[in-house]
């Protein structure tokens, strides 16, 4: 049983990590033909519509709590909101990559409110799994850049601001479960706070603009449908498990990235330095699943 309640948790949070990678990758494509301020729209709001979809027919609203929902909701002024806009813009400027690895300090973040928070214990070895998560991407953000790319040091602050969010945004999702045990139902309400932000952010712009290229619309509605995926399992794993288990599970989304990116984006090749990146994050990563 103990197998059983470690598993469940692990492969969510692993499949939440495959479609944020996923997300990032078909962010690329979208960016060619629609400017990166632009999309969250699209990303956010076909999001919301597939989330409240699932939820009109899966939720049991007879155990409606009003508690959690308004954690919901407050979660969902900033997330996934900001976070769409600052990964965007630092996928638009360092690459999926990159942007990817410099991403992957959500643990830390995420680790460290559980435990100020929530309380949450976590043991010596997986302290060192962190350490090596960590220092993993840190080898691979030292590429300077895929495929060429150039950037200045500063804009390795706009991954790292939604690294924050997330790690932030994480026990006060875990606490709202334990109160209503429905994810789909948070990932809806936290994606309809999140529309209504965004277009009050750059509505009136996008209409001034005009309507934007369509192949480019479809791409991002599709990175929507992926990030959207993403959040309801991430929400179902952290209903279920430990947020010192399923936040480096997660954080293990831009390993998949580089790889995903190395076969369906020409300009994206891996290093020597970000391959032994990859390999001291994936030991991080098998010692924190010991060590649980």
């Amino acid at each position: 049983m103990a197998d059983a309640a470690i598993l469940a948790p692990t492969l969510l949070a692993l499949g939440a990590a495959f479609c944020f990678a996923l997300a990032l990758i078909l962010t690329q494509y979208g960016l060619r033909t629609v400017p990166s301020w632009r999309s969250p729209i699209y990303t956010i709001g076909s999001s919301m519509i597939a989330a409240w979809l699932g939820a009109l027919l899966v939720v049991d609203w007879r155990g409606f709590d009003w508690r959690a929902a308004l954690i919901f909701a407050g979660v969902g002024c900033v997330f996934p909101v900001v976070v769409s806009i600052l990964s965007v813009r630092s996928n638009e400027r360092l690459g999926p990559a990159v942007a990817g690895a410099a991403g992957n300090v959500t643990p830390l973040f995420a680790v460290l409110f559980a435990v100020l928070l929530l309380g949450e214990r976590i043991g010596l070895g997986q302290v060192i799994g962190l350490v090596l998560v960590v220092a993993g991407v840190a080898l691979m953000a030292l590429r300077g850049g895929a495929g060429g790319r150039r950037w200045s040091v500063w804009v390795l602050a706009l991954p790292l601001a939604a690294a924050l969010v997330r790690g932030a945004i994480q026990p006060a999702i875990k606490s709202a479960l334990a109160i209503w045990h429905e994810p789909l139902a948070a990932a809806a309400i936290g994606y309809s706070l999140s529309t209504v932000v965004i277009l009050s952010l750059v509505g009136r712009r996008a209409l001034a603009a005009g309507p934007p290229d369509r192949i480019g619309r479809l791409w991002f509605i599709a990175v929507g449908m992926a990030n959207g995926t993403a959040t309801f399992l991430l929400y179902a794993a952290l209903g279920l498990g430990s947020i010192a288990v399923v936040a480096p599970l997660v954080a293990v989304f831009p390993l998949i990235a580089v790889v995903l990116s190395y076969f369906l984006l020409r300009d994206e090749r891996l290093h020597a330095i970000g391959l032994l990146g990859i390999v001291v994050s994936v030991a991080g990563v098998v010692l924190l699943l010991v060590g649980t």
